[in-house]
């Protein structure tokens, strides 16, 4: 009986919610600014939300057309008197009787709005690769023109009292628009409306055709690698691939004509780009498959250091180039502790050049080895890949990798990720005695070899060469020792001129002769061995160890 009570709240709370989302007692006031001076479109709405009914409300939709949902990189809503974040979720299809055609987003309110009051919500998004080209093929000299193709009307599940749209237009000719009246256009602006008391859904499709030489260039793949180093430094590259998906370029491309084009920065061309790195960066590298490009310049600023990025050629539209950006931070300004409790807290992804697109990043985060138990936190939703590891020098386990990766990314999306785990610093000095065994292992190979010999059949003329230097060796001990009986001898004569004691001397005089003897046999017996062994030797050291006794 239980489950029945339960399935019925669970209905009733559902119809409540409903109730408040899509009551016909609120109705909405809206201006909205279409701003496509760049590749992007960006859309901000202001909704004055009029209670007109006897119930609270607690949340608000917000509508975005089917055609532009595909395009969306993000949806962001602010209550306007305390400029606060309000959180915005998408309501899931088939949820509620959204028309077809539309996708709904669910905008909570943080104070509930009582009857007969006001709240105003300012929402943004920006839509990625919608603007199109016309014509899509172009000349060198011609200029870039682009469609924008949208809704004069601000869809809306609720009536609109009052609503106005303003498209903020590049600078460059207007080609044409579509007239939805009133309409007017104004110091690079097309002006829709005002518009009074519209019907919710209400359509009116609008084309706005102007020129636009703002380079559509779009970041195609990039591949973010964080390598962290407990040892006080981390290391930042990035693999990315750039196409320039603006007007193809129609016919050959002169560079004789490119140096004379006075249009400057209104030709639809990327010569370079700035790219904001952090303000501790240093060890910068830009190169890609050739080797280091040059032509990029560094300029260090108050709070970040500004990277000119210029490619070897100029990217017209459909051209494309790969490079490799890379650079050291040190570990202390992201890198917190706590024990053996770490939080690395960086950007998902730099600031490549103004109004970026990147349709699909990957980032890789690459940590100690010996890390464990991780949390990761990121300010949006991304897909988060199996961990990986990664081996490098010295590595036994392999230090793990966090992979994530988020497609169709702007400069909203530079934002800090936080990623929590667990490392053990004794693992610290792991490697350094790794490394010194293996020298240890090295230099005593190195001594055991040098002592070994590795030869096959016996050298002949080495091992000649060395008994003789050793029979030369005894016949110097020899010659030593003749010597020291000569000068015991010679006592001897000096003590029988003082002491006139005949037999004593007479003892030493034998006792000399005997030795002389033995000495000088030996000398013989060495000097015919030394002989046999290597004559041109024996020969020359014969002079010297002539026998005498």
């Amino acid at each position: 009986m239980w489950w029945k009570c339960f399935s019925a709240l669970l209905v009733f709370a559902c119809l409540v919610d409903s109730t408040e989302l899509f009551s016909d007692d609120i109705t909405i006031s809206v201006e909205r600014l279409i701003d496509i001076s760049s590749q992007l479109v960006k859309v901000t709405i202001k909704y004055e939300i009029t209670n007109d009914g006897s119930k609270e409300v607690n949340s608000f939709v917000h509508l975005v057309q089917e055609k532009e949902y595909s395009r969306l990189a993000y949806v962001s809503a602010t209550a306007s008197k305390k400029d606060t974040k309000l959180k915005v979720s998408k309501i899931e299809r088939g949820k509620y009787n959204i028309k077809e055609g539309f996708v709904a987003y669910k905008i909570e309110f943080l104070n509930i709005i009582p009857p007969n009051d006001k709240f105003v919500v300012t929402v943004e998004y920006e839509l990625t690769e919608y603007l199109e080209p016309h014509p899509k093929r172009i000349t060198q000299a011609e200029s870039q023109f682009a469609i924008y193709k949208g809704n004069a009307h601000v869809p809306s599940i609720y009536p609109v009292k009052q609503e106005k749209t303003v498209i903020l237009l590049p600078s460059g000719k207007l080609e044409s628009r579509t007239t939805v009246s009133p309409t007017s256009v104004d110091s690079g602006k097309v002006i829709y409306g005002p518009y009074t008391d519209q019907k919710p859904y209400a359509v009116a499709e609008i084309v706005v055709h102007c020129e636009n030489n703002t380079p559509f260039v779009v970041a195609t793949d990039v591949v973010r690698v964080i390598e962290v180093s407990h040892w006080g430094n981390i290391a930042v590259e990035e693999t990315i691939s750039i196409i320039h998906k603006g007007a193809e370029l129609k016919g050959s491309f002169s560079r004789l004509e490119f140096q004379m084009d006075r249009r400057g920065n209104k030709r639809p061309v990327v010569t370079q780009y700035k790219t904001l790195l952090p303000a501790s960066a240093k060890d910068i590298y830009y190169r890609d498959e050739i080797g280091n490009i040059s032509t990029s310049a560094v300029r260090k600023m108050t709070d970040v250091i500004e990277l000119i990025v210029q490619p070897r050629f100029p990217l017209f539209g459909g051209w494309k180039t790969d490079y490799v950006l890379g650079y050291n931070v040190p570990a202390y300004q992201y890198l917190y502790s706590s024990g053996n409790k770490f939080a690395l807290k960086m950007r998902i992804v730099d600031h490549l050049f103004d109004d970026a697109v990147i349709e699909n990043l990957k980032l890789k985060i690459i940590l100690p080895e010996g890390s464990k138990n991780f949390k990761l936190t990121t300010p949006y939703p991304v897909t988060r890949h199996p961990d990986e590891l990664h081996f490098t020098y010295l590595d036994t386990t392999g230090r793990p990798v966090i992979t994530i990766e988020k497609d169709n990314l702007v400069d909203f999306h530079i934002q800090m990720f936080t990623l929590h785990y667990e490392f053990d610093r004794m693992q610290l000095w792991r490697e350094p005695f790794l490394a010194c065994a293996a020298f240890a292992a090295l230099f005593l190979v190195v001594i055991i070899y040098a002592r070994l010999d590795f030869t096959i059949s016996p050298d002949v003329a080495t091992e000649s060469r060395l008994q003789a230097q050793g029979q030369v060796e005894q016949l110097t001990d020899l010659h030593a020792d003749r010597l020291k009986i000569y000068d015991h001898f010679a006592d001897a004569v000096n003590k029988l001129k003082n002491s006139k004691d005949l037999a004593i001397f007479t003892t030493a005089r034998k006792k000399a002769e005997n030795d002389m003897k033995n000495i000088g046999q030996a000398i013989v017996d060495l000097q015919s061995e030394l002989k046999a062994t290597n004559a041109d030797i024996s020969d020359k050291v014969f002079v010297i160890f002539v026998p005498t006794y």
